[in-house]
């Protein structure tokens, strides 16, 4: 499975987000592309240890079963489940414009990419860092496909 931590898969995923523009048209879901990149950065701060956060979801989601979905290549639903602060319906967070919401994003992810030990995640416990790597990966692929970014 792609991850961040993979040059090529990186390199991709930062094209596509540099490249995301106001012409972009939602796909599907209820947020619009400044709440879309917020949350983005949201997660990779979570994992950061910035945000603080409680243990959320079903214990499924931290089972090995819930793990291996996570984990394989079996696309997120659409509106699936977000952890409470990356909902960006229910957050506080000020959004700005979209090039400096982009610019933070990749400032965060470079940021995640340095450390060796990230925070575990609201719903999916205790993760390694590769499995961060894979798990941030996914998430942003699925929000940029949201935008039309393939």
């Amino acid at each position: 499975m792609k991850n961040i931590l993979n040059e090529a898969d990186d390199a991709e995923i930062t094209y596509r987000i540099q490249n995301l523009s106001e012409t972009n048209s939602r796909l599907w879901g209820k947020m619009d592309m400044q709440q879309m990149l917020l949350h983005c950065t949201t997660q990779l701060k979570l994992a950061l240890g910035e945000i603080s956060h409680k243990q959320q979801g079903p214990s499924l989601m931290r089972s090995k079963l819930g793990k291996w979905l996570l984990f394989s290549n079996i696309p997120w639903p659409k509106g699936a489940a977000t952890p409470g602060e990356m909902n960006m319906e229910t957050t506080t967070l000020s959004q700005t414009e979209i090039e400096i919401e982009k610019r933070e994003l990749l400032i965060y992810l470079e940021k995640v990419k340095k450390q060796t030990h990230l925070k575990a995640h609201p719903f999916f416990g205790k993760l390694d860092r590769k499995e961060w790597a894979r798990l941030i990966y996914k998430h942003l692929d699925h929000h940029l496909k949201q935008f039309g970014s393939r």
